[in-house]
């Protein structure tokens, strides 16, 4: 080596340590890399709990019989071979399709406005051919609001419904305001309302999508993917917090994503708005804001942006501020003191961890009402009471691993490996209290029409949880905070519900927050196969070329 070349090389060799010491010392990539390791506390096993859910659902269905009158999930064998056959020829088939046609935004636009047009029509659909009014705890809300119109106001004491649930106030006075307006039992306007909500959910995963991944690719796969959202649209027809807190949920996780990606101070309103809103619908949905939180802290920490602690704070002050107002209304309304205390939250978590001769783990047992009841309404007592069961079904746990692990496995197969997400069931459940349903109505809720619908719930099902486990990875390896926050609202559910009250229907909410990333996960997979039919098109004439002047040699 000369003297030219040798000192060319050590300018390069120090400008390499200089600068890799640069970016180790530097404290703003310090704490990028902290952030980072902090996020992968989540991601990863967000990612390990997808797969299971994946491999579950190869082989094996959740699933609730007809005419039963308890939640009592059952398992049937799934079939593997089938369900990759019809993977790879989706994967195939879009392969083709993208190879052809670029996407661009003409073509995403139309997708989002198809898919948004058919989720309307075909909750319409649902709405109009199940006739389904109210039943269960839908019935026991709607009843508590008609009597508050009436002026009755008894379900605040005794053993009534309230004195056990005041936290169900959010839904009973929006029930009370629209029977107010519309009429007493006027179910068409509230399933009505439930159209708009899904709407809401639809049009703002779309949003979610493009904020999160910039590509038209995506945006049109995840319209794609609405086109299967049947648990969802089968939702249009239940009366309950459910539908109507997702409708506020996804704006309120859509815009703080947007807050992440721009810094708009001006979102800090309409974001805690609809969190509110999506909390006192559905106390639930706390998750999704403790997780809005969390990602709203780091991403202070992160860019040294500490509007976001004030964003954050929004957040939670407005839900509260909200379900305060909602709360003196009726203390004022009723002429009562104070409102019941309420089951506490800690006999849910008891109840979660409780193993059930005759039902499922952790599912809903009437263990929180009963001990609530029988301790005089002492919330107190029932805090002790629940705390000790706890302890117990902790110590069963360390003791016998195995029991342990087979408890925590069944409880959460019956819950997230359900395609339905019970929807099927609490429409059978909603439709018994009518006997003039039509030949279509009869079918899909009792004959071949509902398998054919279980049938195509259970292949999307395995598709998104795929795609949702192949996305996953694909941020973890191109982090990014926005979709961080998303994965962080996923495996809250996933993290939630493994200790809390389970149960199918809760599951969904955090189900459809996997499409977005589905969507992602599912585009990487059709791009690597198309990348791999092109990279065996290039090899295809060089092998020719070679064969030729192998054979001229000759």
């Amino acid at each position: 080596m000369n003297l030219k070349k040798r000192l060319q090389a050590d300018i390069l060799l120090n400008t390499i340590l200089t600068n890799g010491k640069a970016y180790f010392m530097n404290p703003m990539r310090k704490t990028e890399r902290i952030i980072y390791i902090l996020t992968l506390c989540y991601m990863i096993p967000c990612g390990i709990l997808l797969a299971f859910n994946t491999v579950f659902s190869l082989f094996q269905t959740t699933y609730m019989e007809l005419y039963q009158e308890i939640e009592k999930p059952l398992y049937k064998a799934d079939s593997p071979v089938f369900l990759l056959l019809l993977l790879c020829i989706f994967i195939g088939l879009s392969a083709f399709y993208f190879r052809k046609r670029a996407a661009d935004e003409r073509l995403c636009r139309l997708f989002e406005k198809t898919a948004l047009v058919y989720s309307v029509i075909i909750c319409l659909l649902i709405i109009f051919i199940y006739r389904v009014n109210v039943a269960c705890d839908s019935q026991s809300l709607s009843d508590i609001a008609v009597a508050f119109l009436n002026g009755d106001y008894s379900s605040f004491s005794g053993d009534e419904y309230l004195v056990h649930y005041p936290h169900q106030l959010g839904m009973i006075g929006f029930l009370e305001l629209t029977y107010f307006i519309f009429g007493v039992n006027n179910f068409t306007v509230l399933q009505l309302f439930n159209v708009i909500a899904i709407f809401s959910t639809v049009y703002f995963l779309q949003r979610i999508a493009e904020e999160l991944f910039h590509d038209f690719s995506v945006q049109i796969m995840l319209s794609l993917l609405c086109f299967g959202l049947l648990p969802l649209y089968l939702y249009a027809t239940f009366i309950y917090g459910d539908i109507p807190g997702m409708g506020f949920a996804m704006p309120a996780i859509y815009l703080v994503i947007r807050y992440l990606n721009t810094k708009k101070r001006t979102l800090i309103i309409p974001a805690s708005l609809c969190m509110g809103f999506a909390v006192l619908f559905k106390s639930n949905n706390s998750v999704i804001l403790a997780a809005a939180l969390i990602i709203l802290v780091l991403y202070s920490i992160s860019e040294k942006d500490w509007f976001s602690l004030v964003f954050a704070a929004a957040l939670v002050l407005l839900p509260a501020a909200g379900t305060s107002l909602v709360d003196s209304y009726y203390v004022r309304a009723s002429g009562i003191s104070s409102l019941p205390e309420g089951i506490p939250k800690i006999a849910w978590i008891a109840m979660g961890l409780q193993e059930n001769e005759y039902l499922e783990n952790g599912w809903y047992n009437g263990y929180n009402w009963v001990t609530y009841s029988e301790c005089g309404f002492d919330t107190e007592k029932t805090t002790q009471l629940c705390m000790e069961s706890i302890k117990e079904s902790v110590n069963h746990f360390v003791s016998s691993p195995k029991s342990g692990l087979r408890f925590f496995y069944k409880k959460f197969i019956s819950q997230w490996n359900d395609p339905g997400f019970q929807s099927q069931i609490t429409n059978e459940w909603y439709s018994r209290h009518r006997d003039d349903h039509s030949p279509l109505a009869l079918s899909l809720i009792y004959g071949n029409g509902r398998l054919i619908l279980e049938g195509l719930m259970n292949i999307y099902h395995f598709f998104i949880l795929l795609g949702a486990f192949a996305g996953t990875l694909f941020c973890i390896r191109k982090h990014s905070l926005p979709a961080a926050f998303l994965i962080l609202c996923i495996f809250g559910g996933y993290f939630f519900h493994m200790f809390w009250e389970a149960g199918g229907r809760y599951g969904l909410g955090y189900f459809v927050l996997c499409v977005p990333i589905a969507a992602y996960g599912l585009w990487m997979l059709i791009k690597t196969t198309l990348t791999a039919c092109e990279n065996l098109a290039a090899d295809r004439p060089r092998k020719e070329n070679s064969n030729e002047i192998q054979t001229d040699c000759f």
